[in-house]
């Protein structure tokens, strides 16, 4: 098993300048500048790498990379759908909440949108998640115990309360409350500039084709996460290189920019659940658990990869490794990570196979 110190901290730069200098003939002027001279002076084009995805942008052309990541607890109940600005997160964690029912962690960073949501309360999981990314974590409300849980931690806590007045949480009336509150990811950023940026999570490949799961004898035409109360699934879309999301058969859209939900990576994880909380109103509120580590499945470049993954503390960022050890390399791009519940569910996987006409594709359940 890979420790730590195999884990490679950048990412990898996918464009390089290339550079050409012409030159004069006139050999009688000590002012014309020579071949090398010339090439001396062409600038250098510098590029920089967007922590939560791989993307390379030239510098300075993106200044939210300077800034904090902006964390949304975003509702994913019928009336939500379709959420805004999904679409723009660098990272989003799919988590298991009552009733077998489902809620993101969306991270912005590289992106930030006007406005996000509708975004609900907070549950038990969420300081784990959270705290690797640094920055502002936004919820409207939440029990006390968990609340007070993420006051603990080193991220910035933004909910209607304190954040009253500022133009930063708003209620819209399009929408039906509860599932109306809006976070308006800009303004909040800006009113926190002194909160550095976070660090890189995973480590991504140079190509689509070096990624980790590129590798893989079977190509991946569809997979689908079960959760007691949804069923998301997701297709392979080999011309834009990316996985769209369905539940139920139906595809799900942003608000914000009209799409289907996609991401380039999504890594499936098998995670205990914790139900020793019970709720007088609602029940027992379920608490993933993801400190320590487990199993799971990585989807790049229309292949799959059966990987471990560890997280050694609440700080600590996940880590993902193949079968031999070595750090999973992911597709550069954004990454959606479902949390599934290892003891009540399974993933189902359909592959690609020539097959005679009309026979049906095979379907693995893991």
């Amino acid at each position: 098993m890979a420790t730590r110190k195999n884990i490679a901290a950048a990412s990898i730069v996918l464009a390089t300048a290339l550079m050409t200098a012409g030159c004069s003939s006139l050999a009688t002027s000590s002012a014309t500048p020579s071949n090398s001279a010339s090439a001396s002076q062409t600038p250098k084009i510098e590029y920089e790498t967007a922590p939560l995805t791989g993307v390379s942008y030239v510098k300075g052309n993106n200044a939210y990379l300077q800034g904090p990541a902006v964390m949304g607890k975003v509702d994913n109940a019928p009336d939500a759908r379709p959420q805004n600005s999904l679409n723009q997160a660098d990272i989003v964690f799919e988590e298991m909440v009552e009733g077998g029912m489902t809620r993101f962690l969306a991270i912005w960073q590289s992106q930030l949108p006007e406005k996000f949501g509708p975004v609900r309360s907070v549950r038990p999981m969420d300081p784990d998640l959270g705290s690797p990314f640094g920055g502002i974590i936004s919820f409207s409300g939440g029990q006390r115990p968990f609340v007070e849980a993420m006051m603990k931690t080193d991220v910035f806590v933004a909910t209607e309360t304190n954040q009253l007045g500022k133009g930063t949480f708003k209620r819209v009336s399009d929408r039906v409350s509860p599932h109306n509150v809006m976070v308006f990811a800009r303004k909040l950023a800006a009113e926190h500039t002194d909160i550095a940026s976070p660090k890189a999570q995973f480590v991504f490949a140079p190509t689509a084709g070096t990624t980790s799961a590129s590798s893989a004898a079977k190509t991946v035409t569809g997979f689908s996460v079960s959760f007691p109360s949804g069923q998301p699934s997701w297709a392979w879309n080999p011309a834009t290189g990316v996985w769209l999301r369905s539940q139920y058969g139906k595809a799900e859209t942003d608000a914000t920019d009209g799409q289907q939900l996609h991401a380039a990576n999504v890594v499936v994880l098998k995670t205990k659940i914790d139900r020793s909380f019970k709720d007088f109103k609602y029940g027992f509120v379920p608490r993933t658990i993801v400190v320590g580590g487990g199993t799971g499945f990585v989807f790049s470049s229309g292949k799959s990869v059966p990987v471990t993954f560890q997280k050694a503390n609440q700080n600590d960022s996940i880590h993902l490794f193949d079968a031999q050890g070595n750090p999973v390399l992911l597709a550069v791009g954004k990454t959606v990570i479902p949390l599934m519940p290892s003891d009540v569910r399974r993933i189902k996987i359909k592959c690609a196979k020539v097959t005679a006409p009309g026979s049906p594709s095979p379907t693995a359940t893991r």
